[in-house]
């Protein structure tokens, strides 16, 4: 990408409360457009609420927040509404199981309405789109299978679908490999990796572990009690000492061909 795009979300002195508590503090930091970059930490780091202040769902205690340009933390009403037709959001819980009948190709039509207009009928491009992506996540097969009936990595998929019909030009996911098995893990990792290989969309993924990085993700956000603790690509961010104080000092990090994990180490008679 030229050096003049500005950056997809860009903060500065950025606070966000939960009634009088400190959620997060955060000084400076910005998601280059074209780029993979995850938000890491313990469980209560503050990185789904950062998600949440990108869509306006949370306003800022003060600062400020640019999401594709636009000063979220003052934007409300119609305003706020065209920009989150701008960012696709996968959830990191799913829609509640339902005894509604409504099929894989409906959830992902949920994603084309919110760009086409609430109320508005969907046109048959708008329908040709929503195809597409079913045929580019390879759920064509189960188009007309109720969602409430697929497997929990299918569902993920159509939620990713469902966000990729919007044609975003933002991706926000929150742990979208969250209680999978390894299989399906591998195979959201890789639909990401391709996605962003076909199309350079700037995607921001909140995530716990490091084997679910994707290759092409090189900027990782290490958030620890509300504020950065490291950021940097992963080799850098999870040195020795840092993994020692976020998970204890019997874990070490495993590099290698573009992919990462943590796992115990390893002694010296082993």
């Amino acid at each position: 990408m030229p050096a003049t795009d500005p950056p997809a979300i860009e903060w500065r002195q950025l606070h966000l409360h939960v009634g009088h508590r400190p959620l997060l503090e955060l000084d400076y930091g910005r998601a280059d457009t074209g780029s993979i970059q995850a938000l890491m930490g313990r469980n209560g780091a503050g990185k789904t609420s950062l998600l949440r202040a990108c869509l306006g769902l949370i306003t800022p205690a003060r600062g400020e927040l640019s999401v594709l340009g636009q000063p979220v933390h003052a934007l409300r009403g119609a305003a706020l509404a065209a920009l989150r037709r701008r960012i696709g959001y996968v959830p990191q819980l799913l829609p509640a199981r339902s005894e509604l009948p409504i099929t894989v190709r409906e959830v992902v039509a949920i994603g084309r309405t919110a760009r086409a207009g609430l109320g508005q009928r969907l046109s048959r491009p708008d329908w040709d789109t929503v195809d597409a992506w079913l045929d580019r996540l390879g759920l064509t097969p189960l188009a007309q299978r109720p969602f409430s009936q697929i497997s929990g990595g299918e569902q993920r998929k159509t939620i990713l679908a469902r966000a990729m019909a919007q044609e975003p030009e933002l991706l926000l996911l929150d742990e979208p490999t969250a209680n999978l098995d390894l299989g399906w893990r591998e195979r959201i990792v890789e639909t990401i990796e391709s996605l962003f290989a076909q199309t350079r969309l700037t995607v921001v993924l909140v995530c716990h572990e490091l084997e679910v990085l994707p290759p092409a993700c090189r900027h990782v956000w290490l958030l620890d009690a509300g504020r950065v603790a490291a950021s940097g690509p992963p080799e850098t961010v999870f040195t020795p000492e840092r993994i020692a104080t976020l998970y204890g000092d019997s874990l070490e990090a495993l590099h290698g061909n573009g992919r990462h994990a943590i796992v115990p180490r390893r002694t010296a008679h082993a």
